[in-house]
């Protein structure tokens, strides 16, 4: 079974849009596998993944993100994708302790952090914690973090994990998308591995996306956009109380896109990479960052 999850992520990871380097780092969580792009001597840039997209999502952004920037794509232990797992990421704690050994295994000085969904909520989650070196921060849909999950995400994720015939798998993912997209926009190769990682792995993360409290966004001393679909369905509350939420943030910009739902990094492929090049320029990392 591994072996079928393997064949479809090197097929898909072979169509990646531009050079890359695959690397194995340790940490006491287990192994992370990450996709390093880009020039060396360029800022860093530290990408994770939605629950069970795996790396492979970022390949709509990739070419344009890693033009002025060195991009380091992270799979997280425990969901699909290479890495492997010794120890849970059982709670807040030993999630941002997973990242922060990551980055000083990695010897990075400061960096910019974005993540989706999930990978949005551990990247929020780690800055809260430690934020002395994100120059910036960078949400699409994180889950949870601003409002609780909607119930329907349960409802239409849960069987394409229980039983992952590809008629559920497509439901659950057209059921994320907005109504102006269809699954189309997901390469063969990247649908074949969705379907790939549903039939032959086991989501192992340990740790559920929460909200964090007014509190912790208050005082939140880091950049950081939000950045939502108009058609987003996984909030138990409405965008606007969501935003709201995000609002607390110090320094934030929060931005809505027309006609995209929860993957709206690829459903609104051209936006989202405009949007956060954007937001990048305006918060560079100068030589007294490092």
């Amino acid at each position: 079974m591994r072996a079928h999850f393997t064949a479809a992520y090197d097929q898909a990871l072979s169509e990646w849009p531009v050079s890359y380097e695959s690397c194995l780092v340790t940490t006491d969580f287990g192994t992370t596998h990450m996709i390093k792009c880009g020039n060396k001597s360029n800022p860093p840039l530290l990408l994770i993944h939605g629950m069970t997209a795996t790396s492979l999502m970022w390949s709509a952004n990739i070419a344009e993100w890693s033009k002025d920037y060195y991009v380091h794509c992270i799979e997280v232990p425990g969901d699909f994708g290479k890495s492997t797992l010794v120890k849970p990421l059982s709670s807040r704690a030993a999630a941002a302790q997973w990242l922060l050994e990551l980055v000083g295994e990695l010897h990075l000085g400061a960096f910019h952090l974005l993540g989706h969904s999930m990978g949005g909520f551990l990247s929020l989650n780690y800055t809260v914690a430690h934020p002395l070196r994100v120059r910036s921060l960078g949400l699409l849909a994180p889950a949870g973090s601003f409002a609780p999950l909607s119930r329907m995400f349960y409802v239409k994720m849960f069987p394409a994990v229980m039983f992952p015939i590809q008629w559920f798998i497509d439901r659950a993912f057209k059921w994320c998308m907005s109504k102006h997209n269809s699954l189309e926009l997901l390469p063969e190769s990247y649908r074949a591995l969705l379907a790939a990682s549903y039939q032959s792995c086991a989501p192992r993360l340990g740790l559920l996306p929460a909200e964090f409290t007014e509190g912790e966004l208050s005082q939140l001393p880091v950049p950081t956009l939000f950045v939502v679909g108009e058609d987003e369905v996984i909030y138990r509350h409405s965008i606007k109380t969501v935003q709201a939420k995000a609002s607390l943030i110090p320094d934030v910009t929060i931005a809505t896109i027309p006609r995209a739902g929860h993957f709206l990094s690829i459903e609104q492929k051209q936006r989202i990479n405009e949007l956060v090049i954007e937001f990048l320029r305006q918060h560079p990392i100068s030589t007294h960052n490092v």
